[in-house]
């Protein structure tokens, strides 16, 4: 009765676990050139204001083409999930242009169905899951070399676990 009235979404996990993992090098400065992801310094409003806290806390700042991009996203895992997508680091000015969380632990649905497009020349990313009433930051591993079902993308992949090297927990996937 459940799995019909509340269909979940296919994903391949076991391809996201066990990988190797070293923490990204997080830049200084946000004047990336070339399309993909790299791992960025927020400040401290910018965190506050979507209740992000952790060890792992980084932003994530995603390099987009001049064509529209669909972001959409999986997860699985036993913590609730969110992902925050704003248009800029201010926390006073941004736009926020998803907030998804998924809807119960071990669901695969992270965001709607088909994603969401932009048409924006940069995003910045939050992931983490939830502990009491704030959020602690995932792991992160970026995957520029990803091109996804079109041929063009890249995903960020990221865990809750500091002990188990599964990258299947909060699944962010651009592709055009």
């Amino acid at each position: 009765m459940w799995a019909k009235r509340f269909p979940v979404p296919e994903f391949n996990r076991y391809e996201l676990k066990n990988l190797d993992w070293t923490p990204p090098e997080v830049q200084d400065s946000l004047t990336q050139t070339d399309l993909g992801c790299v791992a960025v310094n927020g400040n401290r409003e910018f965190y506050d204001k979507f209740s992000f806290k952790g060890e792992n806390l980084v932003v994530i700042a995603c390099k987009l083409p001049s064509q529209p991009v669909t972001i959409s996203g999986n997860s699985f895992a036993w913590p609730i999930h969110r992902t925050v997508i704003a248009d800029s680091l201010d926390a006073y000015t941004c736009n926020i242009l998803a907030d998804w969380t998924t809807p119960r632990p071990m669901n695969t649905r992270f965001g709607p169905d088909g994603g969401i497009t932009v048409s924006s020349s940069q995003v910045y990313i939050l992931i983490g899951h939830k502990f009491a009433d704030y959020w602690i930051s995932n792991r992160i591993m970026l995957d520029n070399q990803w091109t996804g079902s079109t041929g063009n993308g890249f995903r960020v992949l990221s865990s809750s676990e500091n002990e188990i090297n599964d990258f299947h927990d909060a699944v962010i996937y651009f592709e055009w």
